[in-house]
């Protein structure tokens, strides 16, 4: 929303008037009817321009709510004690899921044990798309959450027209489409833990692959940060899974300084291109003469938000070949 301020018989007035991409179409009315409710807790951490939970509430799409409002659906939060799954489909068709806006640099100040849900569910690994943290694991925005919800409890519709409102939105199930299929299939909390565990044990095994390859690679430089890399450091129960971010953790207004923290020794100073894996590990690998005619950004990872869609489909022809079956 913005508002138009003017004067009419000297009087001054002011009128709300809703952003072009704020406006849901005919379409969207009608099948949100059969939505079931939508909601979040904003703590105001987040710049409420690239909020995603805003812009869902500037929709009509999300309700926002107070510490003393209860919510008896799900909510992502890492009060939860059990992974959402298909044994929270009944709850989430009747009585919808909600979400936690917050900062992940600033959990300390948010009162948890204030926060009315009957229903804490935690997220398991999925690797965001959003611009913000394009390819790292867990970092998922507001949107994210909420659609990662429905997918795994098998209500895509509502988890595609969620993401549809945004134009790197289509990313989300793309990168987790294996993840989010092995989901669906669970029948509980426990057996989507199993298979979170499952995944995560054979990115540890992929990753040691890679990095004995890279011995005899005098062009491939695996990123140094592989063996500290977070998909495999962090089990479910001790991230704050569900818990979500729109900015940078230092603040700035975009995470470009961290990519050249990572850069390795030998590519600094050269022109090189950061390939992210289905996992959200980062590849550096020096730019050929080629890449740098194809006028792409070199040192940033795949953005789709900036029009990428074509190093998306590559991504997604990668995650094809290499799925374990």
């Amino acid at each position: 929303m913005f508002q138009l301020h003017y004067a009419f018989n000297g009087r001054r007035y002011m009128r709300a008037i809703p952003n072009e991409n704020d406006v849901p179409d005919a379409d969207d009315e009608s099948s949100r009817e059969k939505w079931p409710p939508l909601a979040m807790w904003d703590f105001g951490h987040c710049d409420p321009k690239r909020c995603s939970g805003r812009k869902l509430a500037r929709m009509g799409l999300v309700k926002e709510l107070g510490l003393n409002q209860v919510f008896k659906g799900i909510v992502m939060s890492p009060a939860g004690k059990q992974a959402v799954s298909m044994a929270d489909k009944e709850i989430i068709s009747k009585y919808g899921a909600a979400m936690i806006d917050c900062s992940w640099a600033r959990l300390d100040e948010v009162p948890f044990s204030k926060i009315k849900a009957r229903n804490n569910r935690l997220l398991p690994y999925l690797v965001a798309s959003n611009p913000v943290n394009y390819g790292k694991p867990w970092r998922l925005n507001c949107v994210e959450a909420l659609a990662a919800a429905f997918y795994i409890c098998g209500m895509d519709d509502i988890g595609d027209q969620l993401m549809g409102k945004f134009k790197w939105g289509h990313a989300f199930k793309e990168v987790n489409a294996e993840l989010f299929s092995r989901y669906s299939q669970c029948k509980d909390s426990k057996e989507v833990i199993e298979v979170q565990n499952a995944w995560m044990d054979m990115i540890d095994k992929e990753i040691d692959e890679r990095k004995e390859n890279a011995k005899n690679d005098d062009d491939l430089e695996i990123d140094s940060d592989l063996e500290n890399n977070p998909n495999h450091q962090a089990p479910m129960f001790t991230r704050a899974a569900g818990i979500l971010d729109e900015e940078p953790d230092d603040g700035s207004e975009d995470d470009s300084e961290e990519y050249e923290d990572d850069v390795p020794d030998h590519l600094k100073g050269k022109n090189y291109k950061i390939i992210t894996d289905r996992f959200g590990n980062n590849t550096y690998v020096e730019a050929s003469s080629d890449d740098d005619a194809d006028g792409s950004d070199s040192d940033s990872p795949v953005d789709v938000s900036r029009g990428g869609e074509e190093q998306i489909n590559q991504l997604n022809e990668q995650m094809k070949s290499s799925a374990i079956k």
